[in-house]
């Protein structure tokens, strides 16, 4: 595909983005704006409430949209995999393989013996471009998320994803995104603390609970013509020590919306 019509999909894209946006805006209102004052009430009533956390980072960062388009990378070099038996889905651009020798691991050491596995190509396919990504990941899925110069991308466009039977790894999953395109200048984003703080103003953090990580990663906003638009996402995981079950929250850094899961499994809606 050659540059001017990369050129023309992107301004089509943009401007379906510019829709968007104008839309969040007026529905930005719900979003709650603490002072100094407010927000350190806030904190002292959630220790109250055996909210535990850490330091939280009240200052804010700048971040971009970003855009891409799906490429057959995987596909044109899965050759060079060894050892396991790979098939390529050339409508979602996944790539599966099942290997021909499962790895045994343990809670304590998987990320140590996947982070080794990874440094081969062929082994995983641009796999030193891949983090381990411990709020994405649980028991059965060890998940590692495309990282590049910009950050982290926790989206389903951009991932590694090992399966876990019976203690051992028998084969993993990716989607893989090559080239990142900047779309706009830096925009401000919400500290870590202003979304902690909203997410408890807002009820969506429980008494008795911890905060065990906040991450700021990119993830998918819209699609369009073939492209695909990333806006920068707080992901907030919470431990409710009653029911010891984890949970993620995803906070629009941009406007500080709570983000909602669509019927299509897809994160795409504002609170």
């Amino acid at each position: 595909m050659d540059f001017r019509r990369i050129e023309i999909i992107f301004l089509v894209v943009f401007l379906a983005l510019d829709v968007f946006l104008l839309t969040s805006f007026h529905n930005s209102q719900q979003v709650i704006s603490n002072s100094t004052t407010g927000v350190s009430s806030t904190l002292t009533d959630m220790r109250k409430r055996n909210i535990t956390f850490g330091r939280l980072d009240k200052k804010s960062g700048t971040a971009y949209y970003l855009g891409a388009q799906s490429s057959n990378d995987l596909a044109n070099n899965e050759s060079k995999l060894r050892d396991q038996e790979v098939t390529y889905n050339q409508t979602s651009y996944k790539l599966v393989s099942n290997l021909d020798d499962p790895i045994s691991v343990t809670s304590s050491n998987r990320q140590s013996k996947l982070d080794k596995f990874l440094k081969k190509e062929s082994n995983v396919l641009f796999g030193d471009e891949y983090k381990y990504a411990p709020q994405l990941s649980s028991s059965t899925e060890i998940v590692y998320a495309e990282t590049g110069p910009l950050g982290p991308m926790y989206d389903k466009t951009g991932q590694l994803v090992f399966s876990v039977v019976n203690g051992k790894v028998v084969g993993y999953t990716q989607t893989y995104m090559k080239r990142l395109d900047i779309l706009q200048e830096k925009q401000p984003t919400k500290s870590e603390r202003d979304v902690v703080t909203n997410l408890y103003s807002s009820s969506e953090i429980p008494n008795n609970s911890k905060i065990t990580y906040t991450n700021l990663a990119y993830t998918k906003l819209l699609e369009a013509k073939g492209s695909t638009i990333y806006i920068p996402v707080w992901f907030v995981s919470i431990h409710n020590k009653d029911s010891k079950v984890d949970t993620v929250k995803k906070v629009n850094a941009f406007t500080g919306n709570i983000i909602k899961a669509s019927t299509d499994g897809d994160d795409y809606s504002n609170e």
